[in-house]
């Protein structure tokens, strides 16, 4: 199942799947922070800000771009 990021609980693992943000800069970070389709999460927290892991970088981010980072569980 394909889910917002926001959507999981702290301590779930997923994979990305797409990144929807219309903002070519903010694409571009996320880029380079290992957030790319394919890539394994694991979320750590859920507030007052979605904290999770992407291999070694731990990723601090609002619910707006979270809602923008499409995921499968399982």
């Amino acid at each position: 199942m394909v889910i917002p990021l926001h959507g999981l609980k702290p301590g779930e693992v997923a994979h990305i799947v797409e990144l929807r943000s219309n903002d070519p800069a903010r694409l571009d970070r996320l880029c380079a922070l290992g957030l790319v389709p394919g890539s394994r999460i694991v979320l750590q927290q859920v507030a007052p800000a979605l904290v999770f892991r992407v291999g070694e970088t731990e990723v601090s981010i609002d619910l707006a771009v979270a809602d923008e980072i499409l995921v499968r569980t399982g």
